[in-house]
């Protein structure tokens, strides 16, 4: 049989399919068919298109057949060189694909698919034949497109609505995107087919309503034989076509016959909306947006402040304080439930931020978790919403004591390890033991940012005007590494005339003892305690900061200790009128209690000596700018590979779940 293709000479002749085999061997050119059948370009910008064609793409010669396909009613235009130019009324636009097919197939070319007035640019369509020798298997090849209007790329397809007003990236972000994304069949305006795919195609239509049906059915059956598609990152068309334009989607009568013949592309629509690289994009195009505003946003999560006064809410709470202190340019979104967020006044103490109280659906540039994490599901929830995470590490403790902890705790914090972007530490000490027992990995950024040792940040002025009492104060929990029980009964036998505070014991029968519960007290009357104790005793064994300890110190009292190298450090971080008295023995803590009772000289740690001559000890102001400073860096270098790491390793964790 014969077919209607000319010669490679350009005489006319008719050929057979095998002699013009023969004649196109190790030709490396491509055809090009264009579908603007559905186009909405009009008879008026027809001519301008085919001027774009044959000028800014540079098609004049460099397809050996372009095919052009236009509504009946538009009319036929001049005939141009190259071009044939069919009306989808004559012979519908489906049949014309597969003429094309056909004769790309027998020419041995690569086949160019356009669905829409998009211009093919020669240069781009160059970069994309080339894709092709990295993978036998690399069957489609597609560009990515830019807004015209604005020049920022379009996202790839995603179950989410995508306007111009958001989701694009700049050239910028996408320039740090690995060099191409690999898919499985993917409509797009502008598609690139192998010679090898083409070749293989059925040359017949199948019976659908249109020509992009009859498409996405072809590129299914070239994924089934095992062919699969490759977005080119850094290969870009611009366009003023709307995003529902360029990605389009096949009619519903047509998709759901497809589905019968094919059911897993169910799975493979699934598997383009799910694409990391997506989520990846939309946090570039916060990182690397045009306004600096947009560049620079924070969400600081404190969910772990609970409605009390306790070690970590003064931690966070200082911290925001902190950030709301800095004349910077980072807007900060503020996360925390609202029980805490009214039992701290969040909104009355924090006006410069905007308060959240359930996750924000919006990209951050960075997020920082203010405490440290407990559950896997808070480190996927701040992944999802920014392109950096960090953690703020109070200490190891629970990890350590093990029975306060479910087994999920080891491979939680060593994935935060692994996968973070930043672990902030409130002490040298914790990050030694940290570091000791999930050694981090190299990229990850470790900051001690400490809280802050300022004396009048940490006392409450009516307390400071507490007159000085007779009382012993033990501070600390029901916790055994707190180690209060045990300390009031050796401290009760030492001193039996001597009243006794003990903060953090349920009740007691003893005579001069009184016993007041963690979280019973508010803040003032605990601060009153502190400022009025004769000598505080915090008999901790293992502590990563020790706010109490800071707080009695900056009131001008003694504070005993069980001796750690954590005191030598906050001793050497501040100035304060408190002496920080070690004790290493039930003997030596008896005495030093002893001497502060009695006014006598105490054996105290020297303080300062970590401080540069004139240096003042840190606000908490100075512990945000750490902070900051840490993710500043880090944008620099962002480049969204960790990123991708992380959600790697979140995807695996799911899949293995029971």
């Amino acid at each position: 049989m014969e077919n209607d293709f000319p010669s490679a000479d350009g005489e006319g002749k008719v050929l057979t399919d095998v002699g013009v085999r023969k004649l196109v061997t190790g030709d490396l050119g491509y055809d090009l068919f264009i579908d603007l059948s559905t186009s909405n370009l009009g008879p008026e910008g027809l001519q301008q298109y085919l001027e774009g064609l044959t000028l800014d793409a540079g098609l004049a010669s460099a397809p050996a057949s372009t095919v052009l396909v236009l509504p009946e009613e538009w009319g036929v235009p001049p005939k141009t060189s190259n071009l044939r130019i069919v009306r989808a009324g004559t012979s519908g636009q489906s049949d014309e694909l597969y003429r094309a097919i056909r004769r790309a197939a027998c020419f041995d070319r690569h086949l160019v698919v356009v669905l829409d007035a998009l211009l093919p640019v020669n240069e781009v369509l160059g970069r994309l034949n080339e894709e092709f020798d990295q993978d036998p298997l690399f069957g489609m090849v597609q560009p990515r497109f830019a807004d015209a209007s604005d020049d920022h790329v379009w996202p790839l397809p995603d179950h989410a609505e995508v306007d111009a007003r958001d989701g694009k990236l700049s050239r910028a972000g996408l320039s740090i995107l690995p060099p191409f994304t690999i898919t499985p069949e993917l409509l797009a305006v502008c598609t690139v087919i192998r010679r090898e795919v083409v070749r293989e195609m059925d040359q017949a239509g199948h019976g659908l309503e249109t020509t992009l049906g009859e498409f996405r059915l072809l590129l299914c059956q070239a994924r089934r034989r095992g062919y699969r598609n490759l977005a080119v990152n850094h290969a870009v068309l611009a366009s003023p076509l709307s995003y529902g334009r360029l990605y389009p989607v096949a009619a519903k009568s047509d998709f759901d016959r497809i589905v019968r013949l094919y059911p897993e592309i169910m799975r493979a629509d699934s598997w383009n909306a799910n694409l990391p690289q997506r989520r990846l994009e939309g946090h570039l195009a916060r990182v690397f947006a045009d306004d600096p505003k947009e560049r620079r946003r924070l969400l600081l999560d404190g969910r772990g402040m609970i409605a009390e006064h306790n070690g970590t809410s003064h931690h966070i709470l200082g911290l925001i304080g902190g950030f709301q202190a800095l004349d910077n340019l980072w807007q900060i979104d503020v996360l925390a439930s609202s029980a805490a967020a009214e039992f701290h006044r969040l909104g009355e103490r924090y006006q410069r931020f905007r308060l959240l109280h359930v996750l924000p659906q919006e990209t951050y540039s960075a997020a920082v978790l203010l405490n440290q994490p407990w559950r896997l599901s808070t480190v996927a929830e701040l992944h999802q919403r920014a392109l950096l995470i960090g953690f703020s590490m109070l200490d190891t403790i629970s990890w350590d004591i093990l029975y306060v902890c479910d087994e999920s705790l080891d491979l939680l914090w060593r994935f935060v390890a692994r996968f973070s972007d930043a672990l902030f530490y409130i002490s040298q000490f914790t990050r030694d033991r940290f570091r000791m027992r999930f050694r981090p990995q190299v990229p990850v950024a470790e900051r001690v940012t400490y809280l802050t040792l300022a004396t009048e940040e940490v006392i409450d002025p009516i307390a400071r005007q507490e007159p000085v009492g007779d009382y012993i104060f033990i501070f600390g929990n029901n916790y055994d590494h707190k180690d209060v029980r045990r300390t009031l009964e050796l401290l009760v036998d030492a001193f039996p005339f001597n009243k006794v505070v003990a903060f953090g014991v349920e009740n007691t029968t003893v005579r001069n003892v009184t016993a007041i519960a963690s979280g019973q007290v508010d803040e003032t009357a605990l601060h009153r305690l502190i400022a009025g104790a004769r000598v505080i005793v915090f008999p901790s064994f293992y502590e990563g900061f020790g706010i109490p300890v800071v707080q009695g110190l900056a009131y001008g009292r003694p504070v005993v200790v069980r001796q750690s190298s954590l005191w030598e450090e906050i001793a050497g971080q501040l100035r304060m009128p408190g002496d920080l008295v070690p004790f290493d023995s039930t003997a030596s803590l008896v005495e030093a209690v002893g001497s502060a009772l009695a006014g006598l000289p105490l054996k105290a740690l020297p303080q300062g000596t970590g401080l540069r001559s004139g240096e003042s000890p840190l606000r908490w102001r100075d512990c945000a700018q750490r902070m900051v400073d840490s993710i500043e860096e880090l944008m620099t270098n962002a480049d969204g590979r960790r990123w991708q790491e992380r959600e790697e390793a979140l995807q695996a964790i799911r899949l293995l779940r029971p």
